[in-house]
């Protein structure tokens, strides 16, 4: 992956940058914050300004950091070589350009964030916890004020409103959608041989048993899988089966259903010690190419999808090409970086 990016720099720097500018819990938007507060560079390396965006000194260690944060993102940390250094230097730096220049053109569109807005997001990150006590102790822990946390919860917001302004208009046609279908259709939006099964997993092997028993003895589906949610870690409605092809039924805990009889419960299967499932097979599943009304939604999505990262992409990299990146140590750059932007020496 490094590779490809050292020889496809400015075609992936748009999709680094982005990562950077809309991440939100992962860095809380502390990522500038913390490194300016450290006294020397990775590996304790000696810290000194290497760069100016916007006339803001650029730390080695802001940079150093910021370079080991994209080779995270690609999933490749551990494979960094030294002469990959420069082109994540260099993407580093760019990314710092861009949420610049970002924060200049929410302002100059009067992009605004209520306090209402920032709340409802607080509250939604506070329920992505299992408890509101779990997430105050995680606050504790790291470190995290409300006020900071908030304030970067604004500023996320204000982004998400810029990008969301960026994309208004994107449609899909008919023609479009139906092109892009007939390319995909045979290895995008195949189904594999299997078979439909309605199945439902339990936390709690009694009420698995008790479960079991009922629907043995003609119970509804749907109303058994009601009256005991509690227990039930997901089930599927009795109208929506869902297909287990027969890779899935050849090996694990699927592999004992693969002979069971058809439209019949299955006994009480264990998964652990404490979870379970049981299972009925509805229908049996030739291979097939899905319909395009089957599929269409999701094709639809698909081609919004890559138009909406042309235009962030496009968006992006007008807001590079007028950065104001003075480059203050070429030494720690791609030489080409002489070429792309402002150096000391000119």
């Amino acid at each position: 992956m490094l590779r490809y990016m050292r020889e496809h720099t400015k075609a992936i720097m748009a999709t680094v940058i982005f990562l950077f500018v809309i991440s939100c819990f992962g860095g809380y938007g502390l990522y500038a914050r913390s490194n300016r507060n450290s006294d020397s560079g990775s590996n304790g390396m000696r810290d000194y300004p290497v760069a100016e965006v916007d006339g803001k000194t650029m730390m080695r260690s802001e940079i150093e950091n910021g370079a080991m944060q994209i080779a995270q993102e690609y999933g490749d940390k551990q494979n960094v070589k030294s002469e990959d250094m420069p082109h994540l230097r260099k993407a580093a730096l760019d990314s710092l350009a861009i949420q610049t220049e970002v924060e200049k053109e929410i302002e100059n569109r009067k992009i605004e964030v209520t306090k209402d807005e920032v709340d409802a997001e607080y509250v939604k990150m506070m329920d992505s916890y299992p408890t509101r006590e779990e997430f105050m102790s995680y606050m504790e822990r790291s470190g995290i004020k409300e006020s900071d946390l908030k304030a970067d919860l604004k500023k996320r917001l204000s982004q998400q409103k810029l990008f969301q302004s960026v994309e208004s208009g994107i449609n899909v046609t008919d023609a479009e959608a139906h092109n892009f279908y007939n390319s995909a259709k045979d290895f995008l939006y195949k189904s594999p041989a299997g078979f439909m099964v309605n199945i439902a997993t339990f936390k709690n092997n009694e009420a698995a048993k008790l479960v079991q028993k009922a629907l043995s003895d003609g119970a509804n589906w749907d109303k058994m899988m009601e009256e005991h949610k509690a227990d039930i870690a997901t089930s599927t409605p009795y109208s929506k089966p869902i297909l287990i092809n027969d890779q899935m039924l050849s090996k694990g805990a699927f592999a004992k259903i693969k002979d069971y009889p058809m439209n019949k419960i299955t006994p009480v299967i264990q998964i652990t010690s404490s979870d379970s499932y049981i299972a009925v097979k509805r229908t049996k599943e030739a291979a097939k190419v899905l319909s395009y009304n089957e599929v269409s939604a999701d094709v639809i999505a698909a081609i919004k999808g890559q138009k909406t990262q042309m235009k962030q992409n496009e968006f992006l990299g007008t807001l590079l090409k007028r950065a104001n990146i003075k480059i203050l140590d070429p030494s720690i750059f791609p030489a080409v970086a002489s070429a792309d932007v402002k150096s000391g020496d000119q």
